[in-house]
C-alpha cells in the first residue's frame, strides 16, 4: 500500500567512509534539518563505500531511493556541481545536499532585511562556483551557438558576482551601524553578552529565563536568525544579553563569512555564554562543543567563556555532574542550568558578574554647573556612584566602564564654569 503525504517529501542519502567508524548522529541530525524545513521523511539510506566521483553515493542506492517516490533527494554529504548534475540528468531527480537544506531553512526563517540578504549571500557564494565550473566545462567542450560557453552562463555568472558585491556593500553599511549601536551601548554603561552555541541547545529558552523576554522558543534548529537583545542587571551592573544564529558541525566558511555581520554581535561581545545540552549523550556532547568552538574561533571571539550545560532537569545531579567532569576541557567555567526549569540560574549571573571585566573606579572634581549638574544626574544611570561630596565644587567617586566615563568627560568639557578633573 502507498502512504500518501501531504507536502514535501524526501528521502535521505549518506555515504560513510569505510575508514571511519560508523557515526549515528549525523543521519539524526539530517533528519532533524528535513523536518525543520517542512519535509515529510520517507526512507534513510546509508552505504559504506569510497566517493564515486560521478554520484557521491553508487548508483544503485539512488535508485532504491528514487523507489519511494520522494520529491527530493538530501545528501549529508557535500555534492560537487558535477554530481548534482550527473543525478538530475541522469536520473531526472531533484537532489540538494545538507548546506543547501540548511539554506532553505534560513530562507523560511530570515525575517529582517539584514537576515535576507546574509542568506541571499550565502546562496550566491554557493552558486556562482557551480556556473562557473560549468562555464568552464562549456569552454571545454568549444561547443557554439545557443549552448556556447559565453552567452546565458557567462551573463549569469557575471550577474551574480554583481549582486554578492552589492549584497556586501548593504551588510557592511549594516555592520558598520551595528559597531556604532554596540559603542553607544557601552557609553550608556551596559556590558554585552552574547549567546553562542550549537543549534538547538537552548539559547533562546535562556534568554527568556534569564530576562523574561518572551521570544519564540522552539524544539528545532536555526529558531533564531536575527538578533535579539534584551537588558538584565546582574550585581548592580547593566547588561545587554543577545541571542543569536546557533553553530552547527562542517558549518562553510562562506556561511560564516556571509553572516558576518550578524555573528559580530557573539565577536564583539565583552562576554560569551556558549549554550551546551547537557542532556546529549556524552559523544555528541564532545562533537557539538567541538563544532561550536571552531565557530568561535572563525567568528574571532577573543571574549571570555562561560560554558552553560543546559537542560540538566532531563538528568539526575550525579549524572549531570559526570558529563561536567567528561567535557571540561571543552567547558570553561561550567554551569549546570535548566533555562526551562530555572535550575542554576543564580549560579549563572554569579558567573557573569565574576567573568565580566572588572570596572575602574574614578574620582571626579566638577564645577557648579546646569550642564555639570545634567551630567551628574545622567550618571546614576551610566555607572555606578561611589560617593558624592559637596564644597567648593562636585567631587564625584564612581566605578563604571570606561567608555561611559569618556562620555561623561565629552559632556562635561563645554562647562563655562571652572575645569573638569579626571584622576
Amino acid at each position: 500500500m502507498i502512504a500518501i503525504h501531504d507536502g514535501k517529501t524526501a528521502v535521505l542519502l549518506m555515504r560513510e567512509s569505510p575508514g571511519r567508524s560508523p557515526d549515528q548522529y549525523k543521519m539524526k541530525e539530517l533528519k532533524g534539518l528535513a523536518k525543520a524545513a517542512g519535509y515529510s521523511v520517507l526512507a534513510e539510506i546509508k552505504q559504506r563505500r569510497g566517493r564515486d566521483h560521478r554520484f557521491q553515493i553508487g548508483r544503485g542506492k539512488i535508485e532504491e531511493a528514487l523507489s519511494y517516490c520522494p520529491d527530493k533527494l538530501i545528501f549529508y554529504n557535500p555534492l560537487s556541481p558535477n554530481q548534482v548534475f550527473n543525478i538530475r540528468n541522469e536520473f531526472s531527480a531533484r537532489v540538494i545536499d545538507r548546506f543547501n537544506l540548511i539554506l532553505e531553512i534560513f530562507a523560511s526563517r530570515a525575517s529582517t532585511r539584514e537576515a535576507k540578504l546574509q542568506v541571499e549571500l550565502a546562496r550566491l557564494s554557493y552558486d556562482a562556483p557551480h556556473v562557473r565550473n560549468a562555464l568552464s566545462m562549456k569552454k571545454k567542450g568549444e561547443q557554439p551557438g545557443f549552448r556556447g560557453a559565453g552567452a546565458y552562463e557567462q551573463s549569469m555568472y557575471h550577474d551574480i558576482r554583481g549582486r554578492m558585491a552589492k549584497i556586501r556593500t548593504a551588510l557592511q553599511e549594516v555592520e558598520t551601524m551595528g559597531e556604532e549601536r554596540r559603542s553607544r551601548r557601552r557609553e550608556l554603561g551596559f556590558d554585552l553578552v552574547a549567546l553562542a552555541g550549537y543549534t538547538n541547545a537552548g539559547k533562546s529558552t535562556l534568554l527568556n529565563a534569564l530576562t523574561g523576554a518572551g521570544v519564540v522558543a522552539r524544539d528545532q534548529p536555526f529558531t533564531t536568525l536575527s538578533p535579539t537583545t534584551r537588558a538584565l542587571e546582574i550585581e548592580g551592573r547593566r547588561v545587554l544579553l543577545t541571542d543569536t544564529v546557533g553553530f552547527i558541525d562542517d558549518l562553510p566558511h562562506f556561511l560564516i563569512r556571509a553572516f558576518r555581520s550578524t555573528l559580530s554581535e557573539i565577536s564583539q561581545a565583552d562576554l560569551v555564554l556558549l549554550v551546551a545540552d547537557v542532556s546529549d549523550p556524552p559523544e555528541l556532547m564532545r562533537r557539538k562543543l567541538v563544532a561550536s568552538h571552531k565557530a568561535l574561533w572563525d567568528c574571532g571571539v577573543t571574549a571570555p567563556l562561560v560554558t552553560v550545560l543546559n537542560k540538566a532537569d532531563r538528568l539526575r545531579r550525579g549524572e549531570a555532574k559526570e558529563r561536567q567532569e567528561l567535557i571540561r576541557d571543552l567547558a570553561p567555567h561550567p554551569v549546570l542550568a535548566s533555562a526551562s526549569g530555572g535550575q542554576g540560574l543564580l549560579e549563572l549571573a554569579e558567573s557573569i558578574g565574576q567573568r565580566l571585566r572588572p570596572r575602574r573606579e574614578y574620582q571626579i572634581r566638577l564645577p557648579y554647573s546646569s550642564k555639570a549638574m545634567s551630567e551628574l544626574s545622567r550618571l546614576y544611570e551610566t555607572a555606578e556612584l561611589l560617593d558624592v561630596r559637596y564644597g567648593e565644587e562636585l567631587v564625584v567617586r564612581l566605578r563604571g566602564r570606561e567608555e561611559a566615563v569618556a562620555r561623561l568627560k565629552d559632556g562635561v568639557a563645554a562647562c563655562d564654569e571652572g575645569d573638569t578633573i579626571f584622576d
